[in-house]
């Protein structure tokens, strides 16, 4: 990869910028020469003119960056050139009025692997180049161009980025993007793109990121050994069965009876595009932001101008090609006893770990001081890569399942779940793990053996309804004072989790929530975070525009939970978000739920 020295603004282009700080002159760039001579940077500034240009390009783009710095852009090919050579150094040229064409700024190539071959007949090479100058005043630059001059690479990005806009806007037609517009005013939800006349199910089994979904066994150490219909395959914590797999492929070698395994949901990377058509200051002169009003979500399975890797995928800027979504809700694995079946037990944060395993009761706060930060320790210790579930995992299942059903309302959609018991006010009142086992990796509802239902997003099981989970990667600062007319920060980070915090990895998401309750009917917009799913207004009804519920009625810093419990009833759901608890907080109706993320264990990535 080529490498290039600071630049050298030469001693006449230094006099050119004396003229025009002093309003005399303006500059005009003209062109970037290519030169195989090898250069010592502490000679540059005393050049007038480039020895052994090989080649030059007339300037294709100049943009003004700041005040004082433009960027000025070139490409070189090589379907004219005879002999190949190493670019050694690049100059930038530029008109003097009073002297003509000067040699304005040099840099130098440092690595020696800048090398343009010749033209073979077959393919064309071409170097784009980007040099950013300071020029002592940005408004004296002409930003003229010679509509002859080659498009840059950045020219064809630009222009595929403006053309996905004004897809994106118009309404995408191609068949493997697949989309909704959801109107939160008028309550309507309309299939986008490939998504038109698919139904929900079957008729996305065939979009790798939605019917790629697979329940699978995952390793302590993230090796994915069986997957959801393999004989060896098991939802009870330990292989029953010994599992080899051959050399060459993923994860090969021998893994024998009794290894320790945690049934997971495979979720296949996606790229996603959000189009705001309608957004609404939330509070004229208040810092809350936007609702959005009518916006277009979209997934598609490749890589395409305009859309962006879900941050699902993102952590600590690395991309991962898969995750691992927890099938069950959280319960323990006692570092003594092993699995612990009936919620029965005080976990240890520094030893036991968090599981997903079928035929245990959910791991809550009843006799465990579960607080998010313990949730967080005992996921950790299950060993690298593992955690417990965050915002961008949960982002991810959310946007499928709106595109999906085209849809908030998952429990009119999928079902209700248990959310229809009368609490009792002391004890957890949740479902055994694993009542879905029969739906495998199909979406549905099943009725269990004392007649709840269990209700399942594609291997998900319970991501709404029998026990609150805590969401990491949320923190959330609302004001000193709160009602209906006040709104709270929410900052977001896809590592490094702690409570109570703003600071890095935290981004400010600029999504305000607000300081009440009531079912959703608007969420926050921000370009950035634009796949976040934060209510800002609470006008809705139990079944539109959303048809979930929302709380966040205290003051300070505050932590999420997702999904609602045993006795909510309509107010549960996959959009269902409560910030009402600090992050010390322990109860009987919150539990937490596993996520492996391959790329914080490199070793098994």
């Amino acid at each position: 990869m080529a490498e290039f020295s600071k630049l050298v603004i030469t001693k006449k282009g230094q006099a050119l910028i004396a003229k025009m700080i002093s309003g005399s002159e303006s500059v005009e760039f003209t062109k970037i020469s290519a030169s195989s001579h090898t250069y010592d940077v502490g000679s540059l500034e005393e050049l007038e003119t480039l020895a052994d240009v090989k080649q030059t390009s007339t300037i294709s783009k100049i943009t003004r960056t700041n005040e004082v710095a433009v960027k000025v852009e070139a490409a070189f090919t090589n379907t004219d050139l005879r002999e190949g050579y190493y670019m050694r150094a690049l100059g930038l040229y530029a008109n003097d009025p009073q002297d003509g064409e000067i040699l304005y700024a040099v840099t130098v190539e440092t690595s020696g692997n800048c090398h343009m071959p010749p033209n073979n007949g077959v393919s064309v090479s071409a170097a784009y180049v980007q040099i950013i100058t300071t020029v002592g005043n940005a408004e004296s630059v002409s930003l003229n161009v010679d509509p002859g001059a080659v498009a840059t690479i950045g020219d064809i990005r630009e222009l595929q980025e403006q053309i996905s806009d004004l897809q994106a806007m118009i309404g995408y037609t191609d068949t493997d993007i697949y989309g909704v517009e959801v109107d939160l005013i008028n309550k309507r939800f309309t299939r986008l793109a490939g998504a038109v006349n698919k139904t929900a199910g079957k008729g996305f089994d065939d979009v790798h990121c939605f019917g790629g979904r697979r329940r699978c066994n995952v390793t302590d150490k993230g090796e994915v050994v069986a997957y959801q219909g393999d004989a060896a395959f098991t939802t009870v914590g330990k292989l029953a069965q010994a599992v080899t797999i051959p050399e060459g492929q993923r994860f090969a070698g021998t893994y024998p009876i009794g290894t320790e395994v945690q049934v997971m949901v495979e979720q296949p990377e996606f790229w996603y595009k959000v189009v705001p058509v309608l957004t609404e200051v939330i509070t004229e002169g208040e810092n809350y932001g936007r609702h959005i009003r009518k916006a277009r979500y979209y997934v598609t399975t490749q890589p395409k101008p305009g859309f962006k890797v879900h941050p699902g995928f993102m952590a600590d800027g690395k991309e991962n090609e898969l995750i691992y979504l927890a099938a069950f809700e959280g319960s323990i694995q006692d570092a003594e006893k092993g699995y612990i079946l009936d919620d029965a037990e005080v976990a240890d944060p520094a030893a036991d770990k968090l599981a997903s395993i079928a035929g245990a009761k959910p791991a809550s706060g009843l006799n465990s001081v579960l607080t998010r930060e313990n949730v967080r320790k005992l996921a950790e210790k299950r060993g690298k890569g593992w955690e417990q579930s965050y915002a961008g995992p949960v982002g991810i299942t959310q946007m499928l399942m709106l595109i999906e059903y085209a849809s908030f309302d998952m429990q009119k959609h999928i079902g209700v779940g248990n959310a229809s018991k009368t609490d009792d006010s002391k004890t957890s009142m949740t479902e055994n793990t694993g009542g879905s086992v029969s739906l495998g990796n199909e979406s549905g509802m099943v009725l269990n053996e004392n007649s709840v239902q269990v209700v399942s997003y594609r291997g998900e099981e319970y991501f709404w309804s029998d026990l609150w989970t805590w969401i990491d990667g949320i923190n959330v600062h609302n004001p000193d004072a709160v009602d209906a007319s006040k709104h709270g920060r929410v900052y977001v980070a896809d590592h490094g989790f702690t409570d109570n915090t703003d600071a890095a990895p935290y981004e400010d998401t600029g999504l305000c929530p607000v300081c009440t309750y009531g079912y959703i009917s608007a969420f926050g917009y921000n370009e950035k975070f634009d796949w976040l799913f934060i209510p800002t207004e609470v006008k809705g009804d139990s079944a539109l525009p959303v048809g979930d519920h929302f709380w966040n009625q205290h003051t300070g810093w505050r932590v999420a939970l997702l999904g609602g419990e045993w006795h909510y009833g309509a107010s549960c759901g996959g959009f269902c978000l409560s910030f009402d608890d600090a992050s010390s907080t322990r109860h009987r109706i919150i539990g937490g739920r596993l996520v492996y993320v391959p790329s914080r264990n490199q070793e098994a990535a």
